[in-house]
């Protein structure tokens, strides 16, 4: 902190440190002399300095580091733990200062051939990224995502490996693999992140599946869950143990929970919101049960059981005391005494346990111990004393109660109140709960990661898998709910140096790491973070955008907002809705910072006149404008980035602007607390508490918009629903081809490990519905006929309830564009078209309930889903025959051009900057909605069939088998043609597609506009990639392309349009995916490849450079 002052100015530290400017600059000389000097050893002799590692992240904390030097060049992370080679840190300063261009080092890679790459000329468009010491452990050349399901677990997986080894897959992309929740279909819900889920075969058959992986050359990497916990399930022993032992459990700071919350009742205890109806119904139905098991007294609603806290068994034990002292135990009243005497003693042990409250090593110490010996005194006590056993069996039925005796149940209220938590109705939630969710889930409850204790538990196994070579990559869900995500990778990294494996002679000082990040707009991954990119969705919709049409998508937006009486633009949507999420969804959490802010309010004069209403109100209103998911104020140091204060102070002046009524005082000091702004009068403790605030409204603000973009104005404003995907904006419109080249630039640059998505798990759409719906952005006129005319075909199925027709247009326009998406292309038989109608049904119930319009997941409305599916059953009925056939013959038209964008959307993914994904199935057409629909069975069977069958046709005739393809268009086995083939190049030629550089290839000739082209190379190594944009406005009938006949591929008109090579390109290629030569042709000192050649067999294309 004194260099950051001393650089930025004598005087600036002089006043911050209350000392003469001389001696603050004589003390910040000495300091920067010592790191000089740790430096200039570190370089001698290449060890690393952990003292010197902290350094530089203070040093970044503080800002005395840049993100960029000269304009650009990022700092090599981690720039001191380089000792794999005596000469680790001097080429790291070598690539500095030699290649300039290559900021990215922390996404370091392994070297080529024992050798570093050399400098790179200046006709190269953009460099590789840096390969430094700090070489990632594995960088994988495609992944193959597998949702894990008690059906398909690791011996169903290994017995795949062959057939995605053929495919060209290098490694796998698990889900969760941790034991999670009993049921759970996700893997999201981990109880225990030490175990591997027995469901899946647990360890042994994970250890057989991950070896033979490796034998195989195949990586493995898994998914990691930091964020949050699943509770209320017996699994999780974590949150029993702080429900037994609330604030003096071991694992209280497990959890983040607020234990001094408002209201009162919650003080000192944990909302448990898992009843089925109010407290009171519940209790006097006598469904909340006390009972002996598992050597506890706990409490059963229907199948869960709650522990009781050890001090307050007395309650149920008193009575049994009671009833050995009575008459009935006359006939042997000596053995009764001897049993009551025992009795009484383990109740006297029980209430003088140390209270919860007592936090010191000794108290919990001695806590846990007594505990454990009167549970062990009372099971033998109940386990040796009949008489025992039976009264404590009628002391539990007494305490019960009787239903319809309200009376009887006092005592059961009295010992449930004085419990570590307190049991509510599932709705209380939305309005008290005291412990930070994952989004608004109540049985998932976040973890303080932060905490390396916490860590340390969360990653035992990963670290353990990792040791053993049986984890090769991680994948990080949800780091915008971490405390501080960068410190997170930090440790992640650290871990791998000591977790790695033994056989590793590489000297790799990464683990190849995604975060699943959510980037805004223009926002850019923190080139500070210790990862290697993203899970995809910032590539997935940067793709989306480029293969629409820019000028059609404003028409249908105009469109839309007519047809569907959408009276709000995407901005107030977007608003509205995350402010919604704020104030409704995302309540509890609120109200725990607003009373947070409150009491920092309450410490200063200026702002003691703050409500927490007020407040509240305010806060809701800030976040709500933010414009991106979170912010990343620092937990240390003094100032908030130059980025976050642009954003901070954007969301202020918005929300000032939307609220005229709220004072903007308010505001002002929301600002100051979320920016460190601290008044020179506040104490470090006080100081501490607004650092704190603003940590956790970033965690907070994260779900929130979560929440709010995608879970609700997603499903409320959608002209083109292709492009309402996770990571985009609600207002997202075509990118053109130079700003998709420049973005590629900045990604082989800073992130040429990101991850390429084009499908997952999360997604709104599959990639193959998004690029049908694509094609409407090129015919916006005949997309709004086709609506209006299917209104009007389908009127009469129209429900009328207070006046208002249900489905709303808007929601009737939504179904008819998820129908054009899914339509099938061939005729559906009957039980075909129960499972459609089923699909439809069940997607537009979520859509309903999402957007939170006339239904929701809390508050369901039968009566108004009722109506809605209903009318999709109808037109979907053969009484709808006619609005049928139109629909099909809508979808006919568009269906080849939807079918060249998805393999397009192919191509790019697997031969552009970064790490192509494939989700499960994809390799074949797949035409799902959200989930549940995107995470149906896989018959891997069919596919490993035609993956055998192509590889064999491939090898005897390349030509012949595209031309076949070509011929049997738009059969599944094109798409597995161009996936499995621009694999193969890249397993071939692993080096062009990992580092190689990106060079924009120009399109020239009349359709020019309709073609997208690069280079990569790497090495004297080239390839080249091609693909059609609004390939429908090429083939439709007013252009001069000839008629295509049905089930053809259709071709194109590209009259003389060409691809003009890059000056050192060569000029002789091999198409991969038909095995065609072709030969450039020279023309005005260039030279052409022309487009007609490049798509006669096949409408997209992948060249690499040949000799002759």
């Amino acid at each position: 902190a004194l260099i950051a002052d001393v650089l930025r100015g004598p005087r600036r530290a002089a006043e911050r440190f209350s000392r003469p400017a001389w001696v603050v600059g004589a003390l910040g000389a000495l300091w920067l002399a010592l790191v000089a000097a740790l430096l200039l050893d570190a370089l001698a002799t290449g060890r690393p300095h952990a003292e010197m590692g902290a350094l530089v992240r203070q040093f970044r904390a503080h800002g005395v580091l840049p993100r960029a030097l000269n304009g650009r060049r990022h700092l090599a992370y981690p720039l001191l733990d380089c000792g794999a080679t005596p000469q680790g840190c001097s080429q790291v300063l070598y690539r500095q200062v030699a290649m300039p261009g290559c900021d990215r080092s922390i996404d370091s890679s392994p070297l080529v051939d024992g050798k570093w790459p050399p400098p790179m000329s200046e006709s190269t468009s953009v460099l590789p990224a840096a390969v430094t010491p700090a070489a990632v452990n594995r960088i994988p050349l495609a992944t193959y995502r597998l949702q894990l399901r008690p059906d398909f677990g690791f011996d169903q997986l290994r017995d795949l490996l062959p057939q995605l080894a053929s495919l060209g897959i290098s490694d796998l992309y698990l889900s969760p693999l941790f034991r999670a929740r009993e049921g759970s279909t996700h893997g999201y819900d981990v109880v225990d992140h030490k175990l591997i889920e027995p469901a899946f075969g647990g360890e042994e058959a994970f250890v057989r599946m991950a070896e033979a992986a490796r034998a195989a050359g195949m990586g493995v990497l898994l998914d990691v869950v930091p964020n949050h916990m699943g509770i209320n399930d017996a699994g999780n022993r974590y949150w029993l143990d702080v429900l037994e032992n609330g604030e003096g459990s071991r694992w209280a700071d497990f959890f983040d929970i607020d234990w001094d919350a408002l209201p009162l009742n919650l003080k000192h205890r944990v909302l448990q919101p898992v009843l089925g109806k109010p407290f009171g119904a519940t209790l006097e139905a006598g469904e909340l049960k006390v009972t002996y098991a598992h050597g506890r007294l706990q409490v059963a609603y229907f199948d869960r059981l709650i522990p009781l806290a050890p001090r307050t068994w007395p309650i149920v034990l008193q009575i049994v005391a009671d009833r050995l002292a009575g008459p009935e135990m006359a006939a042997d009243r000596r053995q009764a005494r001897i049993e009551r005497s025992e009795l009484e003693s383990i109740i006297v042990q029980l209430r003088h346990l140390p209270p919860c409250d007592e936090r010191t090593a000794d108290a919990i110490r001695t806590r846990y111990r007594e505990q454990r010996i009167a549970r062990r005194r009372l099971a033998h006590l109940v386990e040796k004393r009949p008489r025992v056993r039976q009264a404590i069996e009628q002391a539990i039925e007494e305490i019960n109660g009787v239903p319809g005796n309200p009376a009887s149940f006092d005592r059961l209220e009295e010992l449930l109140t004085a419990q570590h938590y307190r049991l509510a109705y599932w709705r209380v939630a939305s309005d008290e709960i005291n412990y930070r969710r994952f989004f608004d889930i109540n049985d998932l409850a976040a973890i303080r990661v932060e905490d390396p204790r916490v860590f340390e538990a969360v990653h035992q196994l990963v670290a353990d898998l990792v040791a053993r070579g049986l984890a090769t990559g991680l994948r990080i869900d949800h780091p915008d709910g971490l405390l501080d995500p960068g410190q997170y990778f930090e440790r992640l990294q650290s871990l791998y140096r000591r977790s790695r494996p033994h056989d590793d002679d590489g000297g790799a000082q990464q683990i190849y790491i995604v975060a699943e990040k959510i980037l805004s707009g223009a926002e850019t991954l923190d080139p500070q973070w210790a990862v290697h990119g993203t899970t995809g969705y910032d590539f997935l919709n940067l793709v989306n955008r480029l293969l629409v049409d820019a000028a059609g998508v404003k028409q249908i937006r105009a469109d839309y907002e007519e047809m569907a009486g959408v009276e709000e633009g995407p901005a107030e949507i977007l608003y509205q809705s995350k402010k919604a999420a704020a104030r409704v969804l995302m309540l509890s959490e609120m109200q725990m910072l607003a009373a947070r802010l409150y009491r920092i309010a309450q410490r200063q004069r200026a702002s003691r006149d703050f409500t927490q209403p007020t407040l509240l109100r305010a806060l809701a209103e800030v976040v709500a404008s933010l414009a991106v998911y979170r912010t990343y104020v620092p937990p240390r140091g003094w100032e908030a980035s130059e980025e976050d204060h642009r954003r901070i102070n954007l969301a202020v002046r918005l929300a000032k602007r939307r609220n005229p009524d709220l004072s903007r005082s308010l505001f002002d000091f929301i600002a100051s607390v979320l920016l460190l702004q601290f008044p020179a009068t506040l104490s470090q403790d006080e100081r501490e508490s607004w650092r704190h605030f603003a940590l956790k409204l970033q965690q907070v603000s994260g779900p929130i918009a979560a929440k709010g973009v995608e879970d609700t104005a997603f499903y409320r404003y959608y002209p083109l629903a292709s492009l309402n995907e996770v990571g985009g904006e609600l207002d997202a419109g075509g990118v053109s081809a130079d700003e998709f080249h420049r973005l590629m630039h900045h990604r082989v640059t800073n992130w040429p490990y990101s991850m390429s998505g084009s499908s997952t798990h999360d997604a709104k759409r599959s990639e193959d519905v998004r690029a049908r719906l694509h094609v409407l952005s090129e015919i916006p006129r005949a997309w709004k006929d086709a609506v209006l005319l299917w209104r009007q075909m389908n009127r009469r199925w129209l429900q009328d309830v207070d006046g208002e027709p249900i489905p709303d247009a808007n929601e009737e326009y939504l179904l008819y564009q998820s129908l054009v998406g899914v339509w099938p292309s061939k005729p559906m038989g009957d039980e075909d078209r129960e499972q459609f109608v089923g699909r439809i049904c069940q997607y537009m119930e979520k859509a309903l309930r999402e957007a939170k319009r006339h239904t929701s997941w809390v508050n369901p409305s039968d009566e108004y889903e009722g109506a809605v599916l209903d009318f999709v059953r109808r037109i979907l009925s053969p009484d709808a025959a006619a609005f049928q056939t139109d629909l099909s013959q809508f979808v006919a038209r568009i269906a080849d051009a939807g079918f060249v964008n998805a393999l397009s959307q192919v191509l790019l993914k697997t031969t552009l900057p970064g790490v192509p994904d494939f989700y499960q199935g994809t390799e074949l057409w797949d035409f799902s909605l959200v989930d549940p629909d995107n995470r149906r069975p896989i018959d891997y069977a069919s596919r490993q069939a035609a993956i055998d069958e192509m590889a064999r046709q491939a090898e005897a005739d390349l030509e012949r088998l595209a031309r076949s393809v070509a011929d049997r268009w738009p059969d599944p086995s094109v798409k597995l043609l161009v996936t499995m083939r621009a694999l193969q190049a890249r397993r071939r030629w692993p080096e062009l597609f990992t580092y190689g550089g990106y060079h924009p290839v120009a399109p020239a000739g009349p359709a020019a506009k309709h073609l997208f082209s690069f280079a990569r190379s790497h090495e004297g190594r080239w390839s080249l990639s091609a693909v059609p944009l609004c390939f429908h406005q090429l083939t439709s009938p007013n252009s001069t392309a000839a008629s295509t006949p049905a089930g053809a591929l259709p071709k194109a008109d590209w009259g003389d349009t060409a691809l003009q090579l890059p000056a050192e390109a060569p000029t002789h290629w091999r198409c991969e995916l038909s095995g065609r030569l072709l030969e450039a042709t020279a023309a005005d000192g260039h030279y052409l490849v022309s487009a007609a050649e490049l798509f006669d067999v096949l409408p997209v294309a992948l060249l690499t450079a040949t000799k002759e």
